[in-house]
């Protein structure tokens, strides 16, 4: 997943890299369920999605989570404040993902259900196609935007957007890696794979999951 390029997996990576210099590791980034389907045609040994695909022909193991923040331009009218009451922000826009058909774990479903949740549900939503949108119409003050953490964590501290605190929308989403049950995992893929599932810590965040 792309959005996992700024989190802590990354520095597993580099550390896999620096110890096995002799292999070359191979990146690429697809949806969660465009990884799943690498994985198990072979085009990829291993593959790191959100949530788990429950697959039978497929070995998954949880190396994380990653928490889902509602962000807003830095001029919002609620920003500073904790939003108890979720109907406080009926009437806003929100930008996100459209659901992606076939694949209830999409952020464009994990923000329909969490709308849901706060019964906001029927929210007026902005569709666009990629996270660099999201984020800059957002900052633009265009609608509110429920993102991963560790992808906004540039724009919080530069001050560009602000993080709104919304007890009802909090949710960590599972970081899962996978791999093929009869596929050949090679020394090097195994010592990745160890690194990845002993030395991944957990998102750190005081938001609880769902």
């Amino acid at each position: 997943m792309g959005t996992l390029a700024d989190t802590q997996i990354v520095d597993v990576l580099r550390r896999f890299a620096r110890r096995q210099k002799d292999v070359r590791l191979e990146l690429r980034t697809a949806s969660s369920a465009e990884v799943t389907d690498l994985v198990r045609r072979g085009d990829a040994t291993l593959g790191l999605r959100y949530f788990a695909s429950a697959r039978s022909d497929l070995v998954e193991q949880d190396v994380g989570s990653e928490a889902m923040l509602v962000v807003a331009a830095a001029d919002h009218p609620l920003a500073g404040r904790r939003v108890r009451n979720p109907r406080t922000l009926a009437g806003e826009r929100w930008v996100g993902f459209a659901p992606a058909p076939g694949d209830r774990d999409s952020s464009g479903h994990v923000l329909a259900r969490q709308l849901v949740r706060a019964g906001l549900d029927g929210a007026d939503l902005t569709l666009i196609d990629s996270l660099t949108a999201q984020k800059r119409l957002a900052q633009a003050g265009f609608g509110l935007a429920l993102v991963p953490e560790s992808s906004v964590r540039d724009e919080l501290r530069q001050g560009v957007l602000i993080a709104l605190d919304v007890p009802s929308m909090r949710i960590a989403i599972p970081i899962t890696v996978l791999h093929r049950r009869k596929g050949y995992l090679s020394p090097a893929a195994r010592a990745l794979l160890a690194l990845l599932t002993r030395h991944t810590p957990r998102s750190r965040t005081r938001r609880r999951p769902a």
